[in-house]
């Protein structure tokens, strides 16, 4: 619906006309510098929350990764003999890089950290863009027949339209672009924390690997001894010489594990290089023992954290608030939107019409010469939207409550994983401190006790040799296991902070 207001520029009544002119335009320029205001406000506030979340991450870096990095710089405590302490070629540098090192790294230059931040950042620009006013219209009319008016004839018509939407449209359309911007930005920080979790679970693999290797290599010493004790029982008819051979085969194949773990610990290495956005081959100095730590945490306390915490879980509310202004948008699509416009017409004066004399009196009448002046018209033009396709709006509401339910969904979907992730990791710390301490306390150091007997007793002639190696076989797996119990704890732990959205020591200091 259009409705336009004419006047001639050089016509009567130019007071009344340039009154109702003003009002109109004091109430265009209103409506237009609200609704700028508003957008511009909304798009300031996005820029100031990009700004601080961004910038609080960089200058909380290194605070972060001393709390996500803890394991590597507690005290180490004494383990039992012969399972811990690197061999000369394996110890680390003076300064050896501590896990805090490599987090603050990889949070300083990991791609997928700066990707998803460059998505936060991109976000942010689109409240400005759903909250600006529709392009203004320019359009042009040239009649090749002219209307004839008592101005003149008009050929040409040149016109500017702005809509205006109903006041809350974009108000609520940039608000639902700042609920995805909040999303986006819990988005930073979930990659953030799982590219902690991944520096950590690298990290620990290695640890393990070197552990290994030192193990392996402290045993070759042992299966040396036994290779020289079972010599010097064969050379002296106590023994076969299969026993000196069987040593021989048991001290190749940990030659042999060797080999095959420095070939899986390059592909650790090349992982968490790649974390760090290094060469693959950069070295990782050997990662130096550290103490079993122990959790003690509840389920429902650690839960009640990962709802406060965890960015999945705050990204998705961002989602449902976002839905929820979709939802008023497309109520609102009840109202028309209304269009204002101002059209210019160019008059081209023509002579005016000479009528006859009067027969009767002789005389010629009086009659306008408007058209000789040729003033330019100018009109104002408003027009309105009518939503009369009931079924379209209808349907456009009806898709925005279908979303934020679904929105809901997920939310509660999301909250169920993440409680099956701390209840999961959580169990498995806890086996892991279980399974270290045992290694530790008790089989480990009864292994080795049982090695050394039957060692002893070969050697007096008491036992068969295939017992020694087994009993020693049994001192390096259990020796193995319990550094990958160790190991294993740690990547629990970091799945545990993956799902909670905190680092452990934070969550034990806020219990």
């Amino acid at each position: 619906m259009n409705h336009i207001i004419r006047k001639s520029a050089g016509s009567c009544g130019k007071n009344d006309g340039s009154a109702r002119r003003a009002r109109l335009g004091v109430v265009a320029a209103g409506i237009a510098l609200g609704i700028v205001a508003g957008g511009c406000t909304l798009a300031r506030s996005a820029d100031e929350q990009v700004a601080e979340r961004l910038g609080r991450y960089r200058d909380e870096a290194a605070t972060t990764a001393t709390a996500y990095g803890d394991a590597n710089w507690r005290a180490p405590a004494p383990v039992p003999a012969g399972t811990t302490g690197l061999s000369p070629a394996e110890s680390p540098p003076t300064e050896p890089a501590r896990l805090r090192e490599f987090i603050v790294v990889a949070l300083g230059n990991n791609p997928q950290i700066e990707a998803a931040e460059e998505r936060a950042r991109a976000q942010a620009e689109r409240v400005a863009q759903v909250t600006a006013l529709p392009d203004p219209t320019v359009m042009t009319k040239t009649l090749p027949e002219p209307v004839r008016t008592a101005e003149g004839d008009n050929y040409f018509v040149l016109g500017v339209q702005q809509k205006f939407p109903i006041p809350g449209k974009l108000d609520h359309a940039g608000r639902a672009a700042l609920h995805d911007l909040q999303a986006a930005l819990e988005q930073v920080q979930a990659q953030r924390l799982a590219v902690i979790a991944d520096v950590k679970r690298a990290y620990f693999r290695i640890y393990v690997i070197d552990q290994t290797i030192v193990i392996d290599q402290t045993n070759q010493d042992l299966v040396r001894g036994l290779v020289d004790v079972a010599r010097s029982q064969s050379a002296s008819g106590q023994r076969t010489q299969g026993d000196a051979l069987r040593a021989q085969v048991e001290l190749s194949d940990l030659q042999s594990q060797i080999i095959s773990l420095r070939q899986e610990r390059a592909r650790a290495v090349a992982q968490l290089n790649r974390l760090l956005s290094r060469s693959p081959d950069t070295e990782i100095p050997a990662v130096a023992p550290f103490d079993l730590r122990t959790v003690d945490l509840a389920v429902d306390r650690l839960f009640g954290l990962a709802e406060d915490s965890n960015p999945q879980l705050a990204g998705l509310r961002a989602q449902i608030d976002r839905a929820q202004e979709q939802l008023e948008v497309a109520k609102l699509a009840w109202w028309p939107d209304f269009t204002l416009g101002f059209e210019w017409m160019y008059m081209d004066g023509r002579r005016a019409f000479q009528p006859p004399p009067n027969p009767q009196t002789g005389m010629v009448p009086v009659v306008s010469r408007m058209s000789e002046d040729g003033s330019d018209n100018w009109a104002i033009t408003f027009g309105f939207n009518l939503p009369i396709w009931v079924d379209r709006v209808q349907a456009q509401i009806a898709e925005a409550r279908h979303r934020k339910l679904a929105a809901q969904a997920e939310y509660a979907a999301e909250r169920d994983r993440v409680r099956y992730r701390i209840e999961d990791a959580l169990a498995r710390v806890r086996a892991q401190q279980e399974l270290g301490i045992l290694f530790r306390d008790t089989i480990i150091p009864q292994a080795q006790q049982a090695y050394e007997v039957s060692r002893a007793a070969y050697t007096t002639g008491g036992t068969e040799f295939l017992l020694v190696v087994d009993n020693w076989q049994k001192w390096l797996t259990f020796s193995v296991q319990y550094h990958r119990a160790l190991g294993e704890l740690e990547v629990a732990v970091a799945d545990l902070e993956e799902a909670i959205g905190l680092s452990v020591s934070a969550a034990e200091a806020g219990s």
